[in-house]
């Protein structure tokens, strides 16, 4: 056996060249060499031309490779992977840790692809939330750049129009935003998350969207139902058990002209997927918010 293994290796190193380029070189060096070596990193090889045998550093000395593996060991980085258990039929096999690049290799949440310490730049990654069988992974864009977050996209904008035309009163709109991925990935994706986040921007034309100046109250605010098919309160300045600030109001004045009430909403429920309006029923009187440009995001 310790032929066999030793003519698989000789042969690799300097007979055979291996099928697409993948080619392993060692430094080749005499005992005296091998043992005057100092500090080698645990798991480092080398190549000892004395006995032409290759040797591992197992933390305390240099060590002969075995042909059953038995006295081998692979130590890899945060951003490698290693199979195999170093036998002919089984030899250890070194790549790149790919999480989140390929949907069998797909990450819990974008997060834990950046925590995974591999993964740095902005993108596209494949995901797996439920942690079952990757089959019903999907990819998602990730911000890596600012912790890891998840982008919770939406497929159209809320059209800026009326939206019922028979008078003003207190009233959800008749259909909910709609979103590119599906409830269940969403909700999967909350799962395993601890934050959310969102800016709404409120178009307006005559509506009141927050504060009104001439009246000097928040009776018109707007109301918000989440994802999860909780819904804030309205008409009011504060949202209570809801972190939503409001930092900038265009709408207060009740215009006829087109400006913007920014809501920044950070809650585990968004994405925001219908509002609650008052001062919005006659034909005049247009809203809408351009969605697609202001995703929610979890972590």
């Amino acid at each position: 056996m310790k032929f066999i293994f030793y003519f698989f290796i000789t042969t690799f190193l300097f007979g055979i060249t291996p099928k697409n380029d993948e080619l392993l070189i060692l430094h080749s060096v005499t005992t005296a060499q091998m043992n005057a070596i100092v500090n080698p990193i645990e798991g480092s090889l080398i190549f000892n031309t004395d006995d032409h045998e290759v040797y591992e550093y197992n933390a305390t000395a240099w060590k002969r490779i075995s042909s059953d593996g038995s006295e081998t060991k692979i130590v890899a980085g945060n951003c490698m992977e290693v199979t195999g258990i170093g036998t002919l039929n089984n030899p250890y096999i070194i790549k790149d840790n790919n999480l989140g690049e390929t949907q069998s290799a797909a990450g819990l949440s974008c997060k834990q692809i950046l925590q995974s310490g591999c993964q740095t730049r902005d993108g596209i990654y494949w995901i797996n939330p439920d942690g079952g069988s990757t089959d019903n992974a999907f990819e998602v864009y990730c911000d890596m750049k600012n912790g890891g977050w998840t982008k919770i996209e939406y497929a159209q904008d809320l059209t800026d129009k009326n939206y019922w035309n028979t008078g003003d009163a207190r009233r959800w709109l008749p259909a909910n935003f709609t979103l590119n991925l599906t409830d269940t990935q969403i909700n999967n994706i909350r799962a395993v998350s601890t934050e959310g986040k969102q800016t709404y921007v409120g178009q307006c034309d005559g509506v009141l969207t927050y504060y009104y100046n001439n009246g000097s109250n928040y009776d018109y605010a707007f109301g918000f139902r989440f994802h999860t098919g909780d819904e804030t309160v309205f008409g009011q300045q504060n949202y209570p058990d809801t972190n939503i600030t409001v930092i900038e109001d265009g709408c207060a004045t009740n215009r006829t002209d087109a400006l913007n009430t920014i809501f920044e909403i950070y809650d585990i429920r968004v994405p925001i997927i219908n509002v609650n309006s008052r001062d919005s029923g006659n034909g005049s009187e247009t809203f809408g918010s351009p969605l697609t440009n202001n995703p929610a995001w979890l972590r």
